[in-house]
């Protein structure tokens, strides 16, 4: 042998010839049936489609607040005793989509049980725009629901919408910012989305809040509006009430500081009118 150089014995070559045609033959079968699987596939999931397990018995739906189970149930395209092994997730995803109140679905299969968890559009304000729109966060118009519930939500009023058919996404900034207030409203430090029946946009900086319990209107200035600003407006009621004072309006549209116009018998100054300085 000569130096630098290694081969293996002339007795052990037909072994290493052995496994490498059972490697190349496993690699050739495997090969096949991945071919034949989709062949297969289908005549197979017939044949189970006969068994219990493999046929839908039912349909669970979750995840519903506004629309009803018969509502979701008459958008999806299976039937009770279908091939669960047939059934495509996608195409329900796609017929529940088209409802737009709909934002999110997914399809899981189970022994016998179709279940369906539907993630629904959250109602952020109603539009009146001749009749009440019901619009979620993104500005989408969502259908009206059958049995004709509307959420308690603020009315956003004073704004012409470019179209109010249900789906339709609107962009425009001045709805924007007046649901950027509705957001901000609703922000646990502030609290008072649900005390707030009423946002009247009176031009692009001005907008006027209404409390549904005393009917005090809240000027703010929607493209500039802050959640410091919200919050001094929340503790601005908060002792405005505590200490009983009858207040004629609050307005909240300059930097730092809200101003309280209370009535003649309530604490005030020379003016009529109380400052309370917002933390920043």
């Amino acid at each position: 042998m000569r130096a630098g150089f290694r081969s293996l014995p002339s007795w052990k070559k037909p072994r290493v010839k052995r496994r490498r045609r059972r490697i190349a033959l496993a690699i050739l079968v495997l090969g096949s049936l991945t071919a034949a699987a989709p062949l297969l596939a289908r005549p197979t999931a017939r044949a189970l489609g006969s068994l219990p397990p493999f046929r839908v018995g039912g349909i669970e739906i979750t995840g519903l607040l506004y629309l009803s189970p018969e509502e979701i149930r008459a958008g999806i395209p299976v039937h009770e005793g279908d091939n669960l092994l047939l059934i495509s997730s996608p195409d329900i995803e796609a017929a529940l989509l088209k409802n737009t109140r709909v934002e999110a679905v997914r399809v899981d299969r189970y022994p016998g049980k179709l279940a369906v968890r539907v993630r629904e559009r959250r109602t952020f304000a109603l539009v009146n725009a001749g009749s009440l729109l019901e619009v979620d966060e993104g500005g989408t118009i969502l259908t009206p629901l059958q049995r004709g519930l509307i959420p308690d939500r603020p009315v956003i009023s004073g704004l012409r919408l470019p179209t109010v058919k249900p789906g339709a996404r609107v962009t425009t900034s001045r709805l924007s910012d007046l649901l950027h207030l509705v957001a901000l409203l609703e922000a646990p430090e502030v609290g008072l989305v649900s005390e707030v029946s009423e946002i009247v946009a009176e031009g692009p900086n001005r907008a006027v809040l209404r409390t549904s319990r005393d009917q005090i209107p809240i000027f703010v200035d929607p493209e500039r509006v802050t959640l410091s600003a919200m919050r001094a407006v929340a503790a601005t009621l908060r002792d405005v009430r505590e200490h009983d004072r009858r207040v004629m309006a609050v307005d909240a549209r300059y930097r730092g500081q809200v101003v309280v116009k209370c009535a003649p018998e309530g604490a005030q100054d020379d003016s009529g009118a109380a400052v309370a300085r917002a933390k920043a």
